[in-house]
């Protein structure tokens, strides 16, 4: 099925839920105006594939930068000469878990969480190895009315603790000499938000949600354990599987994601960027 509301490329849904795979855009050569029809596209679906493109480290660098400025990484030392650039490689006989195998947002203990991930796929196995997506937005909309007024009044505190060692146990991602800052790192998000172009309400939780503000970590764990398996549930995923030169680009905030373990044996080289994003806006709810 082809979404016939974008006419300069073809954009076809993954899923009912988010999520599409583009074809026939060249983001470094296009317009402008075929750079703003794909954030349209992403403030729609959240979850892109854009296949076939020609990328090297410069031309993703020049992409990135097409779509906002870098939204900084604390963490992960990048490649030399890019600093918004970094190199996840998985080689065939690594074994262990692969790097972001749980469910999370890329940098959610930020006060500006990045607006945009992307991912470029250099090597990539032949099966396997693809990435689950899951959308906050349809999280908000299955809950009930009281469950939502509830939880507008409640700000979340996200933390950097335990995100180092985290990365540390991947000897093959380089880390910053920046521990302590991280690890010292909270702020706070509200937890029911809207999208600043749409309008859309969404679910603001992650994986380092550690408490509410008021309510000891205790007493938050059983609300966050629910809202994580109500954000994570099937009918709200989409799946990326990647091809080689597929640039693949999510609005970080409102989505979860998760890499997939199953491609022992294969190698698989990676690079990410980010773009810069606002400061997670509290939704405005009708009385």
């Amino acid at each position: 099925m082809r979404d016939e509301r974008f006419e300069r490329f073809e954009v076809e849904p993954f899923t009912g839920s988010l999520g599409a795979s583009i074809r026939g855009v060249d983001l470094v050569a296009d317009d402008d105006d075929v750079v703003r029809e794909v954030q349209r596209a992403l403030h729609e679906y959240h979850v892109l594939a854009v296949r076939d493109q020609s990328l090297d480290i410069e031309r993703l660098h020049v992409v990135a930068r097409r779509f906002g400025p870098f939204s900084g990484n604390p963490v992960h030392t990048p490649v030399d000469g890019y600093e918004d650039i970094v190199r996840f490689v998985r080689e065939p006989d690594d074994s262990g878990k692969v790097i972001g195998e749980e469910w999370h947002m890329d940098l959610a203990w930020l006060a500006r969480p990045p607006g945009i991930t992307m991912l470029f796929g250099e090597e990539v196995p032949p099966v396997g190895g693809d990435t689950c997506f899951t959308s906050l937005e349809k999280a908000y909309q299955s809950l009930s009315p009281r469950m939502v007024a509830m939880l507008a009044e409640l700000t979340g505190i996200h933390s950097g603790r335990g995100v180092f060692a985290i990365n540390a146990a991947h000897s093959r991602l380089g880390l910053k000499n920046e521990y302590e800052s991280v690890e010292n790192t909270a702020v706070e998000h509200p937890v029911i938000c809207e999208h600043p172009v749409t309008g859309r309400k969404y679910v603001f939780v992650s994986s380092v949600l550690t408490h509410f503000k008021g309510m000891t970590e205790e007493e938050s764990r059983p609300l966050i354990d629910f809202l994580m398996a109500r954000a994570i549930r099937p009918e709200f995923n989409c799946r990326l599987r990647w091809e080689t030169n597929t640039l693949g680009m999510w609005n970080n905030p409102y989505v979860l994601h998760t890499a997939i373990n199953d491609y022992s044996g294969y190698r698989r080289v990676m690079y990410r960027t980010t773009v810069e994003g606002g400061a997670p806006q509290a939704a405005r709810l009708s009385s």
